[in-house]
């Protein structure tokens, strides 16, 4: 197996490219904005792969599904989502998929389910769906047990970066839920929705207790953030923790 990751240009999510004896996948292609220049970057991790068959995306929001698509009719690939996320993208909806806070159009797209525990195969590797809401109610992410690697996209934006969990659907309580999900995995590698992946059983851990512990806190004070955080702006799904988080 193959496993990439491509950083987003601008507001893109991190596109996730991973090969198997069989077959492709890419997880999150990111914004409309620089689909035509993603189809080119792409080029050199798709050349004399298995052939690239499905788009999954983690989450419904336009910064990590807009281009999925234009690179589905590129690839002749389908299209991949939690069952809670179709309503949304089959009817181009711009609220819950934040397009509107983008200025942009959400283009409708034609996708099939994914459920809990599902198992996608790509040969040699396969990946497992788990559902991890709380960031929008859809939210997944996608377990490589070869590799015990976590994509997790906006779930843990960044190692730093605690994910905002009050957009359109979001939840703190689920989010917490998620985060447990993620941590009884003890997973080895954390690829994250915006940032250098996570390596190392114990750095991965300390990352996902301080999300976690970050989470609880909300919860406590009712959703608000701590006074000395920044407010984010409206198109960013993350938020910025002061002082700085330092796993060093």
């Amino acid at each position: 197996m193959r496993l990439h990751r491509l950083p987003g240009i601008h507001h893109d999510s991190s596109c996730i490219i991973v090969s198997g004896s069989e077959a492709t996948c890419i997880v999150d292609p990111g914004t409309t904005w620089y689909q035509a220049n993603l189809v080119e970057r792409l080029k050199p991790y798709i050349l004399d792969r298995s052939p690239l068959t499905s788009i999954l995306l983690t989450h419904r929001h336009y910064d990590s599904c807009g281009a999925a698509p234009y690179l589905a009719e590129e690839y002749n690939a389908i299209i991949r989502i939690h069952s809670e996320g179709i309503p949304s993208l089959s009817g181009g909806d711009m609220f819950t998929t934040w397009a509107n806070r983008y200025g942009s159009d959400m283009p409708i797209i034609d996708a099939e389910g994914m459920v809990e525990g599902e198992i996608i195969s790509l040969g040699d590797v396969s990946l497992q769906v788990i559902h991890t809401p709380g960031h929008t109610s859809d939210s997944c992410s996608f377990f490589i047990p070869e590799k015990k690697a976590i994509i997790c996209g906006d779930l843990i934006p960044a190692a730093g970066h605690p994910v905002r969990a009050d957009m359109p659907t979001g939840v703190l309580t689920e989010l917490q839920e998620s985060l447990v999900k993620v941590m009884d995995l003890k997973p080895e590698m954390i690829i994250c929705g915006r940032d250098e992946a996570i390596i190392g059983s114990e750095l991965c851990y300390a990352v996902v207790s301080k999300h976690m512990h970050s989470v609880e806190t909300r919860i406590e004070n009712k959703g608000m953030l701590p006074t000395d955080w920044p407010k984010p702006a409206e198109t960013c799904h993350w938020l910025t923790p002061s002082p700085a988080w330092d796993f060093d």
